[in-house]
């Protein structure tokens, strides 16, 4: 986790350099920073947005392959995992 907080450190931090950089002159990299910082405020008022609502987020869910092979569903039987390993093979010859 602490790389993880690490790392969102220096990427701010390496963010703001580059827009002191572009304030300072290299005019060039403006259009590419405000690219991430649009996104952010879209996906951030979205998000206020579904909150103001009263939208709540949906839980992910994901289906057991093993536990949908039941009999309510004999079709997903097919895509279970099978044991597949070889038999048993300790060099004794079978008669």
């Amino acid at each position: 986790m602490r790389v993880t907080k690490g790392a969102a450190i220096f990427v701010g931090l390496f963010y703001i350099l580059l827009w002191v950089l572009a304030v300072n002159g290299v005019s060039s990299l403006i259009p590419l920073l405000v690219v991430p910082a649009v996104l952010a405020l879209l996906v951030a008022f979205g998000v206020w947005l579904n909150r103001y609502m009263g939208i709540t987020p949906r839980r992910q869910h994901f289906e057991d392959r093993v536990a949908a092979s039941d009999d309510t569903n004999p079709g997903a039987a097919s895509d279970a995992p099978r044991d597949v390993r070889a038999p048993d093979q300790s060099g004794d010859a079978a008669s």
